[in-house]
């Protein structure tokens, strides 16, 4: 490491040699300065100037700045870019006598972004920390800037089905290792597959089993983790204790709003892989990536940044606890049937800020005085809520309200002016009456004011320079300002301060000493406001649990009423929730696709059980809506875990505990899977996971392949779902391999034909986007591709080419499509080669042959 010899290089050095993973913003005076490498790579990223200063003898040092007050932006710019920022502030006020004291306060990761201008609002912001054991997996994952905290320890045979659930349960854009699993080949390889993950190993004495308890039962202030769920869960555990320590490094241990751990297990919700939230297009549109036309955009009518942040984790984590659900339920029913209610709460929601964010940034010494305001008079409109819903059917919701958010507010409002200063140390931040000794300085100032128009006055009077004036800036402190009109009438003893275009400015040794008292008072008071400001923060601050309460008690009511108004402005139902049993949707209809069509949504229904009809088949063309049928009944049923209405004429939705969604043509590259190759993939994950208690919905199976090994690999599929005794899934099973109809002969109690009708009408296809029963009675490829505006010569082509196909379609051994029919015809030979005509009656025969014919039919 190159040395130094000037006193600030060395303090950089040494303070760097501490963070050599980071990017050092060294502050002096109004700027951040980057030096060396970092300044390169910071000139480079920020597209700012790189420049080089003379150090005397340690030479020509590479340079890059960037203004204080801006900072903020450019962090976030870094951040984004792969770097680690640490932040080292001036800890001591210059003083001339020697260098002045710094030292790191703040370490920004892509997990640690505090910046209310830099985080999505209505998005949690996720460090993930994993601790990898044998057959065990620990995971923990925290939001900073809201101190919600969750941990799981799950069992594993495949580490990448665990690993997939979890980031997708979390969408951390962060995750630190023990610096061991950080050298595990095969968890970095699986990580490292998600390409916006920024991936870091991090070392402590409290990453150690041993310590991770006691570690955190002082950071909690415990005797016990019982009720944090984490009793014999070492990898869980070991995982929290990292993650906190983590954040603590990157704060410097203020994380006090960190308040409990979320213990949770997968069979408390209904599990949704990745490929599913994405083909279901939950958070963002496959086309573009886009949250127009998903899920959440539908629902969100969130009035506040923690309603939206909770809603995404409603559908995140659908319920699979009943009572939980049918709370939800009623809860929202109430605010549909109550218009009135439901609009004064919003218009008390529209006023609340984010509380959660608000706690984050005091907790970790970002916050100002302004936010406290925020934050009492979002926490006073919540109260003013909470007593609305007291006198309405949702009053046990509304007492749940904590009680000790009116000493906050009042408090709060006690302490803090209504209009305080940005800047915490240029005061303009406390009430009157809270600190005798402010309170006298600024009488001071007061008496200096007076002092100040007299001084003027006789100023005025003995110079008969009627303009005079006594004015002061922060640039030049005071100074008597008289116009060139009359600067001959100055007075000897006035010494001049600075000339300006139309007035000179001067300063008597009578004005220098008004200047030092007034600036010493002002000194102490900026001193003394920040100081009780602190302290203010510091007591506000052992109400933390409580504060967190009433933003998630906000969060909820939020969510109810979100999903209130879109259950009531949609024409949404309220669903039947059972324990098990038939899934019955009548008049359903697509959550998203229905409000972005001109047209009249065409409503279908659906039964699926598991006596007579386990797995729909579904045919028809392209266009003929059979993919947004498939996933409205999946939106439907995850909607109704969610606790909401639904849009269908009515319901019955069985509690499910996976929901499995295949569909699309798409690689994984990165991971070195071909389209069909990730569809065998996710159609394994599928089969190895579903049980009788799923939902499955897969869109054309097989179609990456040969024609005759897509129509054996998806028969096979379909047979598997309805036979073997671990999976008995619930069932939509849509294709273009009309051969697999045959399906319905061989399982008759559990396979059922339906399709999409269509019509034709003068060789033109008219699409009814209807389900009905039987099989389709042809593709109609051809016909799309007419429709799509493929030039005419080659859909003529393909049509001779199609008939000539079909006119010698050769038998292939082992496709089950190309041999049922002829089993069947023989099956009815055989049997009637060994009727006993002679033996029967004449009402016999007619009844054998009227079973035949219903067989042939």
């Amino acid at each position: 490491m190159r040395t130094f010899t000037t006193p600030m290089m060395k303090q950089y050095m040494e303070i760097k040699e501490h963070y050599p993973d980071c990017l050092l913003f060294f502050r002096l005076g109004d700027f951040y300065e980057l030096f060396l490498d970092d300044a390169k790579i910071g000139a480079r990223v920020l597209d700012i100037t790189l420049t080089k200063r003379p150090r005397g003898k340690d030479g020509d040092i590479p340079m890059a700045g960037v203004p204080h007050h801006a900072v903020d932006a450019y962090i976030a710019r870094l951040v984004k870019a792969g770097h680690n920022v640490a932040l080292c502030e001036q800890l001591s006020e210059p003083d001339g006598k020697g260098i002045v004291e710094r030292g790191v306060v703040r370490v920004i990761t892509p997990g640690t972004v505090m910046s209310e201008k830099e985080l999505p609002q209505k998005e949690h912001n996720y460090t993930l920390a994993l601790s990898l054991g044998k057959d065990t997996l620990g995971v923990a994952a925290c939001d900073l800037s809201t101190g919600t905290c969750y941990a799981t320890e799950r069992p594993y045979k495949h580490l990448r089905d665990v690993l997939d659930t979890e980031i997708h349960r979390f969408n951390p854009s962060e995750c630190i290792l023990s610096p061991d699993d950080y050298n595990k080949k095969e968890l970095l390889k699986i990580l490292r597959t998600e390409s916006t993950l920024n991936i870091s190993a991090y070392s402590d004495a409290h990453t150690q089993k041993k310590d991770a308890q006691t570690f955190l039962k002082d950071h909690f202030s415990v005797r016990s983790l019982t009720s944090f769920g984490l009793t014999d869960k070492p990898y869980a555990t070991l995982a929290v204790a990292s993650l906190i320590s983590y954040l603590q490094y990157t704060q410097h241990r203020n994380t006090s709003h960190i308040t409990t751990i979320k213990e949770y297990t997968p069979d408390e919700f209904v599990i949704l892989d990745p490929a599913t939230s994405l083909n279901l297009e939950l958070f963002k549109t496959i086309a573009d990536g886009s949250d127009y036309g998903t899920l959440i955009g539908t629902l969100d009518h969130t009035h506040t940044a923690m309603g939206g942040r909770l809603l995404r984790e409603w559908i995140t984590h659908p319920l699979r606890d009943k009572k939980k659900i049918l709370t939800r339920q009623n809860n929202i029913e109430t605010l549909i049937t109550s218009r009135t209610l439901r609009t004064d709460i919003q218009k008390h929601l529209k006023d609340i800020y984010d509380v959660e964010r608000i706690l984050g940034r005091l907790s970790v010494g970002l916050g100002n005085a302004r936010d406290l305001i925020s934050l009492s008079s979002s926490l006073t409109r919540a109260h003013e809520i909470a007593m609305t819903l007291q006198k309405s059917d949702l009053a046990p919701f509304g007492k749940t309200f904590p009680k000790d958010i009116t000493y906050v507010t009042t408090y709060i409002d006690t302490y803090i002016v209504s209009d305080p200063s940005y800047d915490l140390k240029e005061g303009g931040l406390i009430q009157e009456g809270v600190s005798k000794e402010l309170d006298e300085l600024r009488a001071l100032i007061t008496e200096a004011d007076t002092w100040q128009d007299t001084f003027q006055k006789q100023e005025r009077e003995k110079t008969s320079i009627t303009s005079l004036k006594i004015k002061s800036n922060n640039v030049f402190g005071f100074y008597i300002e008289v116009s060139n009109a009359h600067k001959d009438n100055v007075p000897e003893h006035y010494v001049r301060k600075q000339t300006m275009a139309n007035a000179e400015r001067y300063i008597t040794d009578e004005l220098k000493q008004h200047e030092a008292h007034v600036l010493a008072a002002e000194e102490k008071i900026h001193a003394l406001e920040y100081t009780l400001f602190l302290d203010i923060v510091s007591h506000i601050l052992t109400y933390t649990r409580a504060i967190q309460n009433a933003a998630l008690w906000i969060a909820t009511i939020d969510c109810y009423t979100s999903l209130a108004y879109v259950a009531h402005e949609y024409n949404y139902t309220k669903p039947e929730i059972i324990e098990k049993g038939t899934l019955e949707i009548t008049q359903g209809r697509h959550v998203t696709v229905e409000r972005l069509i001109d047209e009249q949504f065409v409503p279908n229904d659906v039964t699926l059980d598991h006596t007579q009809q386990q797995l729909l088949v579904i045919t028809g063309p392209n266009m003929a809506g059979k993919s947004v049928f498939l996933r409205q009944v999946a939106l439907i049923t995850l909607l109704a875990h969610i606790g909401s209405y639904v849009p269908a004429a009515s319901a019955t939705i069985p509690l499910t505990d996976r929901i499995f969604v295949r569909s699309g043509a798409r690689d994984a590259i990165s991971r070195g899977l071909s389209t069909f190759m990730l569809e065998m993939v996710e159609t394994a994950h599928i089969l190895n996971h579903a049980t009788p208690e799923s939902l499955i919905i897969m869109d054309e199976i097989g179609r990456g392949t040969s024609t005759y090994d897509g129509i054996s690999i998806a028969w096979a599929i379909a047979e598997y779902i309805v036979t073997h005794k671990d999976t008995g899934s619930k069932t939509l099973f849509a294709t273009h391999y009309h051969e697999l109809q045959e399906l319905e002969e061989t399982y008759p109690k559990s396979i059922k034909n339906y399709h999409v009708a269509v019509e034709e009408h003068k060789g033109k296809l008219i699409f009814l986007h209807t389900l009905k029963k039987g099989s389709a009675p042809a593709s109609y490829g051809i016909a799309v591709a007419d429709l799509a505006g493929v030039p005419q010569n080659v859909t003529e082509a393909a049509e001779k080419h199609l008939k000539k196909l079909e006119s010698h379609k050769p038998p292939k051994a082992g496709v089950p499509a190309r041999t049922s029919k002829n089993t069947k015809k023989e099956k009815l030979l055989e049997k009637l080669r060994d009727l006993d005509t002679d033996q029967m009656t004449p009402l016999e025969a007619l009844k054998i042959l009227s079973d035949i014919q219903k067989e042939i039919k």
